[in-house]
């Protein structure tokens, strides 16, 4: 079973095809978009996904469709997005011989996909572009066009809307996720769920994933999740205004994940993140506590933590005074209302965060 849906940019319609097996299909998938015989790709990928042999298939099969295709490898950490690194592939698409006819490749998490994607947007003023996610965690940053590296002080300041071509995911490739990896994943699918999918976000209260389920369902959650954000990008595609919803989680989540450096994965810091912003959501008379508890019950039924590390207060909101989100009046987080319901919430002082996030911290639970 095969999947597809479509996502409407300003710049063009790009297909999302879900389901097993697609690994082996994206060299004819690529001459089937249009990228001639004899074209140059460049895979770009990570050390843990090389082992995997997963960039080999994807290399099979271009060399297959005709195409003049190499392969280059990152560390797998968060600090490849950096405009070092991004400096070093510039010199790999040349030496690949890559022009503004060719095509970049991301195959792999959301690092690659990230840091690949804003090389593709930058190079050249700009290449085509493909995303070939391997992770949970990638089915929701593998769409919406979003590409970009961090800075030494907080992470995403530099970065571009480059949408893909197209998002080709195998769900074979989830089978071959450390549990502490699925489970942070997870986090991102619970997310859409509180955003814009209550059916959804009951199933994963009532059924929890806490380890790959198979080809057929998990191709049935990821499609679930990105429907959520294929919505959400397509009426506010430049984060205006509604894209915000999507920061669910992340605004904290981000901070911790710095302030952890990045010892704690992405998504157990987009966890802690939602249920610190649920608990601010309470305190600010914008959701009731039930909401909060359905949260951070379903959070926790991911194997994932509830609750912030003894991080010093002022080193989090000192990350937080960079996001970009935020201006002169104050902080702003985008809060659940209810299950399916999210809000934009401007104004938010540090004073009101830390004070739901010492309440938090009397949680106890799950911890890194």
């Amino acid at each position: 079973m095969t999947t597809e849906l479509s996502v409407r940019s300003a710049t063009r319609t790009y297909p999302v095809v879900v389901g097993a097996g697609l690994l082996r299909e994206v060299g004819q998938r690529l001459r089937n978009a249009g990228v001639a015989a004899g074209e140059h790709v460049l895979i770009v990928t990570d050390e843990t996904v090389l082992r995997l042999g997963y960039p080999n298939t994807v290399l099979e099969g271009c060399l297959q469709a005709e195409l003049h295709c190499s392969v280059t490898a990152v560390p797998p950490k968060d600090e490849s997005k950096s405009l070092t690194m991004a400096e070093q592939l510039y010199n790999e698409l040349l030496d690949a011989g890559v022009r503004r006819s060719g095509v970049v490749i991301a195959v792999g998490g959301g690092v690659v996909g990230d840091l690949a994607g804003f090389v593709a947007a930058t190079y050249l003023r700009g290449v085509r572009f493909v995303q070939v996610p391997t992770t949970l965690l990638a089915h929701d940053s593998s769409i919406g066009g979003k590409v970009g590296v961090n800075l030494p002080r907080a992470k995403n300041l530099v970065g571009a809307f480059h949408p893909p071509i197209a998002v080709w995911y195998d769900v074979t490739t989830l089978a071959s996720l450390p549990e502490r990896d699925w489970c942070g994943g997870m986090a991102e699918v619970i997310k859409h769920g509180v955003i814009g999918n209550s059916v959804l976000f009951q199933q994963l209260a009532q059924d929890p994933y806490r380890v790959y389920p198979g080809n057929e369902q998990a191709e049935a959650l990821v499609v679930a999740g990105i429907s959520v954000k294929v919505a959400v990008v397509e009426a506010d595609e430049r984060e205006s205004e509604q894209r915000m919803w999507l920061n669910l989680g992340h605004t904290v989540g981000h901070a911790v994940e710095q302030a952890s450096h990045y010892s704690l994965n992405h998504g157990e810091c987009v966890a802690i993140g939602m249920c610190v912003e649920a608990e601010l959501a309470v305190q600010l008379g914008l959701t009731d506590e039930s909401t909060r508890d359905q949260i951070t019950s379903v959070v926790a039924a991911h194997h994932l933590p509830t609750t912030p590390p003894d991080y010093n207060f002022s080193e989090i909101a000192e990350i937080l005074n960079l996001d970009k989100k935020h201006s002169k009046s104050g902080w702003t987080f985008v809060l659940p209302r209810a299950i399916g319901q999210v809000e934009i919430v401007r104004g938010v002082t540090e004073a009101d965060l830390f004070a739901a996030w010492t309440t938090c911290r009397s949680w106890g639970g799950k911890q890194e």
